[in-house]
């Protein structure tokens, strides 16, 4: 498979719109079209990883050098709804993220994420 049939098939996989990949991103809906059709060929490779971290996935996925979407610490189950938090976590801002962070207790005041006990 290609680059842009593995971008619209993890898109659709995790059911986000073109608008959530495009928010993700920081980029036009038309961006995030354009990937999935092949019209953009040289996606930098900030873009890629970027992108990989949206669509729940490897960078090497991404390009076709996988098989798999995930690594083996992806194995492990999670209900639904916090599939849905993950989902919509991803489509944030940096700015939204960091304020949803602070509001439960994962962010301090500067900004850094608590480390875990």
């Amino acid at each position: 498979m290609e680059i842009q049939d593995i971008i619209k098939q993890r898109r659709l996989e995790l059911n986000l719109t073109l608008k959530d990949v495009a928010k993700a991103l920081n980029v036009a809906e038309a961006t995030v079209s354009r990937y999935e059709t092949g019209a953009i060929q040289n996606m930098g490779l900030d873009k890629i990883s970027k992108l990989a971290h949206v669509l729940r996935c490897s960078p090497g996925y991404l390009m076709g050098w996988e098989e798999k979407p995930y690594n083996s610490c992806d194995n492990f189950h999670l209900s639904s709804l916090e599939k849905e938090i993950i989902q919509k976590f991803r489509t944030l801002t940096d700015g939204e993220r960091a304020m949803f962070l602070r509001s439960i207790n994962l962010e301090d005041e500067k900004g850094d994420i608590k480390k875990w006990a």
